[in-house]
């Protein structure tokens, strides 16, 4: 499949759902409504513009590429956004802990 904006705005939507499912698990990690919609934006979007060509490349065991269908391809583009929303807020989640003395908040 080849690079579309429909991808990217769906990664982009995802990427901010994703980040508020990981702060919302990671209590002692959160640093705030409004943070944690920019990470899950900008890791969303990050992921749609860089990973949409690769997420939804499956390929068999003899290595020849697998057509996917649009129901899971609208899967893929949605779990990948989501999990890089998930994974940039923890990033930056562990990054504010760090530096604010090693100790997360309670």
């Amino acid at each position: 499949m080849t690079w579309t904006l429909w991808g990217l705005a769906v990664q982009t939507v995802a990427g901010f759902f994703g980040a508020h499912a990981a702060a919302s698990a990671a209590h002692e990690h959160r640093f705030g409504f409004i943070g944690h919609s920019l990470t899950g934006l900008v890791g969303g979007a990050l992921s749609g513009a860089f990973l949409q060509e690769a997420a939804v490349t499956i390929v068999t065991g003899s290595g020849s590429q697998n057509p996917s269908t649009v129901a899971e391809f609208v899967v893929i583009q949605v779990l990948t956004g989501a999990v890089a929303g998930a994974i940039l807020t923890l990033a930056i989640g562990f990054l504010i802990a760090a530096r604010s003395g090693g100790t997360p908040k309670s």
